[in-house]
C-alpha cells in the first residue's frame, strides 16, 4: 500500500463556470481530467488495501446497519442477493441479465471506511478533493461527512438501484455534495453511473433503497422511520432524463445529495470497477438525527440536532484547510 501522500495537493485544472452551472442546473456534473494522476494512484492503493480485508471485514459487520458501529459497515451485495433469492424465489433482484443469471464475482460496499482507515482519511482531508468541492459549489466552508467504497468485480452483475443520498445523511440546513472518484475505466459493461437530470429540484424526498431489489425500500428496523417520504416508482424513472457517464481515472463526477442516481452491474468478462464516493457537507449544514437514516454510525455520534458538524471529530472542516 502507498503510505506517503503525493507532494502536489492541487487539482490538475480548475473547475469551469460552465461546469458550475451544470451542477446547479442538472444536479450532477462530470469533470473530465481534473484529478491528478498521483492522487488517483494513491487512492487506488488505499481502495485495494481496504478490499484486501474483505474476509476480516465480513466477519465483523453485516448488511442491515444497527447504528452502533465505530468501524463502518461491509457487505458483498452479490452474497446479499443470493441470500435473499434463497429465502424468496420471487424477489425481483437488481441484477443485470435477469433474475436467474449467475453472478461470478463480488460486489463489495464499504461504508464509512475513512473513520478507521488513515490513508483514506488523509486523502479526503488533505488531498485535492476539498478544493474541488469548494470550486463546484462555491461553499465558503466544507466539512467531510463520510465515504463509501465500491468494488464491482467482473461478472458480479448486481446493479445499484436508483436512490437519493439525502434520506441517509445525518445533516440538514444546507446541501451535501458527493464526489464519485473512479480509479478504473468505467463503461456500461462494468458499472457506469447514471443520474436523473434535474431530480434535485423535484422537491421530493424518497424512501431509502434496500440496494438489493429493483424497487424495494430499506426496512423500518432499529427505530428507522420512513413515514412521510415519497416512493420512487419505475414509472417515474421511465419518464425521467437519465444520463450515464463513461469515465476514466482522473475524471470526477459530483452530484447534489437530492439527485437520483444508480449504476449498472458489471457484466464484463475481465474488468473490475473500483471507485470511492466521498461526501462533503457545505455551508449552512448542521447535525440532524434524520429519522429515515440507516447510517451504521448513527448511534455513536455525540451530537444533537443543530450542532455544528465539526463539533464531532468525524466531521472535520476541510475547506478552508485547517492547521
Amino acid at each position: 500500500m502507498q503510505n506517503t501522500l503525493p507532494q502536489a495537493s492541487g487539482l490538475a485544472r480548475a473547475v469551469t463556470e460552465a461546469e458550475k452551472e451544470a451542477f446547479e442546473r442538472d444536479g450532477v456534473v462530470l469533470l473530465k481530467g481534473i484529478y491528478p494522476s498521483e492522487w488517483v494512484d494513491y487512492m487506488r492503493s488505499q481502495l485495494d488495501d481496504v478490499f484486501s480485508m474483505a474476509q476480516e471485514r465480513a466477519a465483523s459487520t453485516h448488511y442491515v446497519a444497527q447504528g452502533d458501529s465505530e468501524r463502518g459497515s461491509h457487505s458483498d451485495m452479490v452474497q446479499v442477493a443470493i441470500d435473499l433469492r434463497s429465502r424468496n424465489a420471487s424477489a425481483q433482484l437488481a441484477m443485470e441479465g435477469g433474475q436467474d443469471v449467475a453472478a461470478t464475482g463480488r460486489s463489495i460496499v464499504e461504508t464509512d471506511a475513512a473513520h478507521w482507515h488513515r490513508g483514506l482519511l488523509q486523502h479526503h482531508t488533505h488531498g485535492p478533493m476539498p478544493e474541488l468541492i469548494h470550486q463546484v459549489t462555491s461553499s465558503a466552508q466544507v466539512n467531510l461527512y463520510s465515504d463509501q467504497l465500491f468494488l464491482k468485480e467482473a461478472g458480479s452483475r448486481v446493479k445499484t438501484p436508483f436512490h437519493q443520498d439525502k434520506p441517509y445523511f445525518l445533516v440538514d440546513g444546507g446541501d451535501v455534495a458527493v464526489a464519485w472518484l473512479p480509479v478504473d475505466t468505467v463503461t456500461a459493461d462494468n458499472g457506469a453511473m447514471g443520474y436523473v437530470i434535474g431530480s434535485h429540484k423535484w422537491g421530493k424526498l424518497f424512501k431509502p433503497s434496500d440496494f438489493t431489489t429493483e424497487n424495494g425500500t430499506f426496512p423500518e428496523v432499529e427505530g428507522i422511520d420512513l413515514s412521510g417520504l415519497d416512493v420512487l416508482t419505475q414509472g417515474m424513472l421511465d419518464e425521467a432524463d437519465i444520463q450515464y457517464f463513461d469515465v476514466e481515472p482522473g475524471d470526477v463526477i459530483v452530484h447534489h445529495w437530492a439527485t437520483l442516481h444508480g449504476s449498472k452491474g458489471n457484466v464484463s468478462a475481465h474488468s473490475k470497477r473500483r471507485a470511492a464516493s466521498i461526501r462533503y457537507a457545505c455551508e449552512g449544514c448542521h447535525f440532524f438525527m434524520r429519522p429515515s437514516s440507516p447510517e451504521p454510525f448513527r448511534r455513536t455520534v455525540s451530537l444533537v440536532d443543530g450542532d455544528p458538524l465539526e463539533k464531532a471529530g468525524r466531521f472535520p472542516i476541510v475547506w478552508p484547510e485547517q492547521a
